[in-house]
């Protein structure tokens, strides 16, 4: 990253820049954060978040249990446990939060360019480490 884009990241507010590296991780992740930050009586299944979402429900669990193990979402059992909904916490923090973390994403572009490149060049330094072989070459 540049001199000016880690400027830009150390003006980012902390509790933000530590949820997307921490929390949201990926870009289905920023998407379920801004949807509960949008949506926040939601109360719905992973299915439910990721058709609402435009995600597949196996691209949005992982986010959603990254969130309710941080502390962004609370996870009830409904049907005698045959399924969980998430919800998000009440948690006065949790909403400063997202709040700041839709600000910066949705009100200033630099922000949201920054996230986005942030997300990305985590999403490609993954699959660096991952895709290599024993002898040096990638998988595809």
């Amino acid at each position: 990253m540049s001199y000016h884009g880690r400027w830009r990241m150390m003006q980012m507010d902390e509790r933000v820049l530590k949820f997307i590296e921490e929390t949201a991780q990926d870009l289905v992740g920023l998407d379920v954060a801004l949807f509960f930050q949008a949506n926040p009586r939601a109360f719905d299944t992973a299915s439910g978040i990721a058709l609402r979402t435009h995600r597949a429900v196996e691209d949005v669990e992982p986010a959603l249990d990254r969130m309710a193990g941080d502390g962004f979402l609370e996870v009830f059992s409904r049907g005698d446990g045959r399924y969980e909904v998430f919800a998000l916490s009440p948690v006065p923090e949790v909403w400063r939060t997202l709040c700041r973390l839709s600000e910066a994403y949705h009100e200033d572009p630099d922000s949201r360019k920054e996230i986005i490149l942030l997300l990305v060049q985590r999403r490609l330094q993954e699959r660096s480490i991952g895709g290599r072989t024993p002898g040096g070459r990638a998988d595809d």
